[in-house]
């Protein structure tokens, strides 16, 4: 049964999957990795997708920063059974696997998917190629490609790289260039093209890599491709050594809900509130009443007597003093 592998970095969009039926899938670095990943915190050998009959697994083999299987850290060349929609990390490069039914993917498909993950490194800088004259008439004469531009090569002065040699035809090819990968189609086989050793047949389309030979007439044509450079460069380096934390997953905002509004029917519909009922006066108590009028009576009559017998002392100590 076939598996495969959706390749994703933390920040990127997801590209193409590729799929595998073969008895292992060896994904690293390394230019003999079956899945090539361009990225210094993958091993050159880092782990393998392993078949059983019809389940796959997972081992680690020996890599520098591990290979975790759904966050959990594997130990080396220790088999994990791997299930449709698990999450393999390795270093910064997360895998999604998917288990099932699918057409086995190209080798050109593959090297594409390394060659994306390279574009996405450099940049602009991989955003441009060349084809240059190695030897004929025109030796030393370039052509630029830039990405989505459209670009032909034949003795035609219209032509992007115009050739002097008679014996290579008004256009002999048309050149497209999408950023990872150069594509060649003959719109015209008459000067006997040739890439390497193989013959090109009239609206032939071939991919070119980086230092292929190309004949047509006397030309020899080359392509400079500084992203397959680069991609082979990526896999003579030393590994990246990257700190658990900056591996972990980013934390989650937690979700906030917002206020339920009641319905405008339901505002409608709701009953009115009455108002809370006054308090209650106490009842009159006449007693009470006449209670405090003779206490208060009292009090000024008491007044009253000492202000009388504080004048009659008064009185009595002046007669005294006379």
């Amino acid at each position: 049964m076939p598996v495969t592998l959706v390749v994703k970095r933390r920040g990127e969009p997801d590209l193409p999957p590729v799929s595998f039926d073969g008895p292992r899938v060896v994904i690293g670095r390394g230019s003999s990795c079956e899945l090539r990943i361009p990225d210094a915190s993958v091993s050159g050998r880092h782990a393998s997708i392993r078949a059983n009959g019809a389940q796959w697994s997972i081992v680690d083999e020996g890599s520098t920063n591990g290979t975790r299987l759904n966050g959990e850290k594997l130990s080396a060349q220790s088999p994990r059974r791997l299930e449709s929609g698990d999450t393999v990390m390795l270093g910064r490069v997360e895998i999604v696997v998917k288990v099932g039914a699918a057409p086995t993917s190209s080798a050109n498909a593959t090297r594409e998917l390394a060659l994306q993950l390279v574009a996405r490194s450099l940049g602009e800088a991989a955003q441009s190629a060349a084809i240059v004259v190695r030897e004929g008439p025109d030796a030393g004469a370039r052509l630029e490609l830039k990405k989505g531009e459209p670009q032909t090569i034949g003795r035609d002065p219209r032509c992007g790289l115009r050739l002097t040699d008679a014996a290579v035809p008004p256009i002999a090819l048309e050149l497209t260039f999408d950023g990872a990968r150069v594509r060649a189609t003959v719109r015209d086989a008459r000067g006997q093209l040739r890439l390497g050793d193989r013959a090109l047949d009239e609206r032939e389309t071939i991919g070119w890599n980086e230092g292929a030979l190309l004949f047509v007439g006397a030309t020899t044509l080359v392509l400079d491709d500084p992203l397959a450079r680069a991609l082979d460069a990526s896999a003579h380096g030393e590994d990246e050594k990257v700190s658990p934390e900056s591996l972990a997953p980013p934390p989650q905002e937690p979700e906030v809900s917002a206020p339920v509004e009641p319905e405008p029917d339901a505002l409608a519909e709701a009953p009115e509130l009455e108002p809370p009922p006054k308090p209650e006066r106490p009842p009159y108590d006449r007693r009470r009443s006449w209670r405090g009028a003779t206490i208060a009576f009292e009090v000024v009559a008491l007044i009253l007597a000492l202000a009388v017998l504080g004048g009659s002392a008064a009185g009595l100590y002046w007669l005294l003093r006379k």
